[in-house]
């Protein structure tokens, strides 16, 4: 790739992003403990949804009513999916 050698790189990135098999994150109680709370899975879009995520983990920490619905990324749902390393 001899056309890279004049190129000025500013960031470079590699590895992984967190991310599920059904690309929503996972906000909220892990079924195996109920003290520990999950925000992750959100790929490349955790700045961009982070209030939204802060609000649905406060509600749920606090037992308040949820504004957003939480079924859809409750963590209960991958407990149930075959996990790949």
């Amino acid at each position: 790739m001899p056309g890279l050698a004049p190129m000025s790189a500013v960031r470079t990135w590699t590895g992984f992003r967190a991310a599920t098999p059904d690309k929503l994150p996972l906000i909220g109680p892990w079924p195996g403990d109920k003290s520990l709370f999950l925000a992750t899975g959100h790929e490349g879009l955790g700045i961009t949804t982070s209030l939204g995520t802060a609000r649905i983990l406060a509600d749920q920490i606090t037992g308040a009513k949820t504004q957003i619905p939480v079924e859809p990324y409750l963590p209960s749902r991958a407990a149930k999916e075959p996990m790949h390393a």
